[in-house]
């Protein structure tokens, strides 16, 4: 089994009077507090707003997205929509924000079925619902390049579901389709669409060259139910793959897309919480080898509250 070098990249917290104190008080968090802590992270990002139906909706979101529904559109159980309906909204651009809240980019194309990571243009969640029923309709969403970077033409749309485990599953629907379209223009990608819950504006991001399988060995009474392990690419920000395999036998983190390209260099987050609401975290600089496994201490854990976590992993480079 091959070894390579790797660069522990943690937070040092040496001074007790920092927040989150020394290394040897994080425990293992229970699966509800990891749940309830990242899902909490999640609503504080969660956009509302409340619309007449009669008037449409008009709306732009605090990353200059515009999203609208004309009024005719609107349908529920058959019958036109009248009254309050109620807008939920979510954007994420940056690998930071996204690992917060456990919305990783890996999908499966329409190319052949081929399966890997994604390079994003704007991930979003869209909710119209009249008294709490979803209802039907065709929206537009013009969404500003410049929050992901350059225009790229070849963006496409995907559909996102989460798995019993609460990982995102991404697929593509493509362009053209019944369902949805994207127009780039404008430094913009404009994106009609009917279809409500994660949607994405993506391109599949091709690894070249020989592969093999990397495997991530995490510290005593950390799984796949209250951790997580992320890979953040170093040249793209708008990216965040993740370890979505848990070998019980092994206990050790895989990934099932694929395997990872030999003397590629990447990073690997291991991200957990705390009680109070925290994030326990680390970072490794790895360069993969043959038959790779990436080991993570438990004194290699570091605390960051939930900003200062997000900060750290979008300014990776």
């Amino acid at each position: 089994m091959a070894v390579s070098c790797e660069r522990n990249l943690g937070y040092i917290d040496d001074d007790p009077e920092v927040p989150g104190g020394s290394v040897t008080t994080i425990q293992p968090p229970t699966p509800d507090v990891f749940m309830q802590i990242r899902d909490g992270a999640l609503q504080a990002i969660t956009q509302t707003a409340t619309f007449k139906a009669e008037d449409g909706i008009d709306f732009t979101s605090k990353g200059g997205v515009k999203f609208k529904i004309n009024p005719l559109s609107m349908n529920l159980n058959g019958s036109p929509v009248t009254g309050n309906v109620v807008l939920e909204f979510i954007e994420l651009y940056k690998r930071g924000d996204m690992l917060v809240v456990n919305k990783p980019l890996m999908g499966t194309s329409l190319n052949g079925g081929e399966k890997g990571p994604l390079i994003t243009g704007g991930q979003f969640f869209i909710s119209v619902t009249k008294d709490g029923e979803q209802v039907t309709a065709i929206y537009n969403l013009e969404v500003p390049s410049a929050n992901t970077g350059d225009l790229n033409p070849d963006m496409s749309l995907w559909v996102g579901e989460e798995n019993e485990n609460g990982d995102m599953e991404w697929n593509e629907v493509g362009r053209k389709q019944d369902t949805g379209d994207i127009f780039v223009e404008n430094a913009t990608y404009n994106l009609w669409g009917s279809i409500f819950g994660w949607i994405n504006i993506d391109i599949l991001y091709s690894l070249p060259g020989p592969k093999t399988e990397i495997w991530v060995k995490v510290p005593d009474g950390y799984n796949q139910k209250n951790c997580s392990v992320y890979v953040v690419y170093k040249d793209k920000p708008g990216a965040l793959a993740y370890m979505d395999v848990w070998d019980p036998n092994k206990k050790m983190f895989t990934e099932h897309y694929g395997l990872a390209p030999i003397g590629f260099n990447f990073y690997v987050v291991f991200v957990s919480v705390q009680n109070d609401g925290k994030f326990i975290y680390a970072v490794k600089d790895v360069i993969i080898q043959e038959n790779k496994v990436i080991t993570f201490e438990k004194e290699e854990l570091k605390v960051l509250d939930k900003d200062a976590l997000i900060k750290l992993i979008n300014e990776l480079k």
